[in-house]
């Protein structure tokens, strides 16, 4: 897939959107309530490579790690440059920091929804002992408040 083939979604906050999921997204911005930002037709998937595995009881536990693929990650760059927000997998975005946020799920009367915010995005942190390391690189020495290291 090229970019030529990509169109983002404007929500009605006026914000960028690219799904590189499968299915439609439903946000929620307090601004305008809640959207659906359509899958945009390129769904970023990512093969994972397995570490280590071990046996716990009556199941097999593996420990994984997303490979990055070099053409996937130009295109993601060239949309980030256009101020796209990029919404895909939790594991889209582990592969891909800081070009890839996972969804936040909203929560409604105590109790996650199937709607995300649509200004608050996740990008997973791989281990705690880098916790502060992999914030300030992700901001490009932005500075951050750092909420919780545990």
């Amino acid at each position: 897939m090229n970019n030529a083939e990509i169109t983002p979604f404007i929500g009605p906050n006026g914000l960028k959107y690219l799904n590189v999921t499968a299915h439609p997204l439903n946000l929620f911005d307090l601004d305008c309530g809640e959207f659906v930002v359509p899958p945009s037709g390129w769904v970023v998937n990512v093969e994972i490579e397995v570490l280590a595995s071990r046996r716990v009881g009556e199941i097999q536990v593996d420990y994984t790690r997303p490979l990055k693929d070099a053409e996937t990650e130009v295109l993601l760059r060239q949309w980030k440059a256009r101020d796209v927000i990029i919404i895909g997998s939790s594991t889209a975005a582990i592969a891909y920091p800081d070009l890839v946020y996972a969804p936040v799920m909203v929560m409604k009367n105590q109790r996650l929804t199937k709607v995300a915010h649509a200004r608050r995005f996740s990008v997973p942190v791989l281990s705690s002992e880098d916790t502060t390391t992999s914030i300030a690189l992700g901001l490009g020495g932005q500075e951050f408040q750092l909420i919780s290291s545990g």
